[in-house]
């Protein structure tokens, strides 16, 4: 199931305020388990766990725009309003099975437009539609800006892809290297920055790297990424980005392209001496 309204909320709430979730979970008294499976969708909160969650993020809930009685059926703040009685302290007698409905409903009736487009790039991967993609102005590197990907799906077997690509007519016949920065967020699989050359003969792959074999996993501070490829004088586009294979989320940012030399440079290699030399240091 996709990730309900409140857990997008919540995620996007602890952001602004540039919360991690253990952060949010000390602040709010709420076990770090608890926020995880709520911003992923895996369960259903008790209304003082909302209460205190909102608390800390600063969010008032009830006196916020409420929607008239048109924008009920499709309105996520409306449910938590009746759901929650946030100004009497009180919740709503639902039974279980009338909060999955309407979580299923929530989930029916999102409009597919909510999910945010970043300028330039676009979303891709074998699991393309288990994951969303968007801009965050509280984690980014350097600047007001970073971009992110992140999983929407309790179970997912592929991976989703933030990418983008360009021409490589300036880049003929060079050796490039291209720089990143990722920050992982609870990668629970692999995840990596990625550059791949494509031919103008058959659209074939002539270079790729995706960092498999030096996967960021888990969480971490930003990192430093970097890739070097050839980019044959056969070549037609560079197509690259950020990948996340299964759950997890992923920043992206101070993206860099770089000129090292032609392909054909000869590279000094230093001459391997025929036999041991010089093994006791006394040379």
């Amino acid at each position: 199931m996709n990730q309900p309204e409140l857990g997008k909320k919540i995620l996007e709430l602890r952001l602004a305020k540039g919360l991690t979730q253990s952060e949010l979970a000390e602040k709010s008294n709420v076990s770090l388990k608890t926020i995880q499976r709520i911003e992923l969708a895996k369960v259903i909160p008790r209304s003082y766990s909302i209460k205190s969650i909102f608390s800390v993020l600063e969010y008032d809930f009830y006196n916020s725009n409420v929607p008239n009685e048109n924008e009920k059926t499709s309105s996520f703040k409306f449910w938590i309003i009746n759901l929650f009685n946030l100004k009497n302290n009180t919740m709503k007698k639902l039974s279980f099975l009338t909060i999955v409905f309407i979580a299923i409903f929530l989930f029916m009736t999102k409009n597919e437009s909510q999910a945010q487009n970043i300028n330039g790039w676009f979303k891709t991967g074998s699991k393309a539609k288990s994951y969303e993609i968007g801009l965050n102005s509280s984690e980014s590197k350097i600047g007001k800006k970073c971009a992110f990907i992140r999983s929407i799906e309790n179970e997912i077997n592929g991976f989703g892809a933030l990418m983008q690509k360009c021409d490589a007519k300036i880049y003929l016949g060079k050796r490039v290297k291209m720089t990143g920065y990722l920050k992982a967020e609870n990668v629970e699989n692999w995840s990596g920055m990625w550059l791949r050359v494509d031919s103008k003969y058959g659209g074939k792959s002539l270079s790729f790297d995706n960092m498999k074999d030096r996967a960021i996993k888990g969480t971490t501070e930003w990192i430093k990424c970097e890739i070097i490829l050839n980019v044959p004088n056969e070549s037609s586009t560079l197509n690259y980005g950020v990948l996340l294979n299964g759950k997890g989320m992923v920043y992206f940012d101070r993206v860099s392209f770089e000129i090292l030399g032609n392909i054909t440079d000869e590279v000094t290699v230093k001459k391997i001496p025929e036999k041991p030399s010089n093994i006791d240091f006394e040379d």
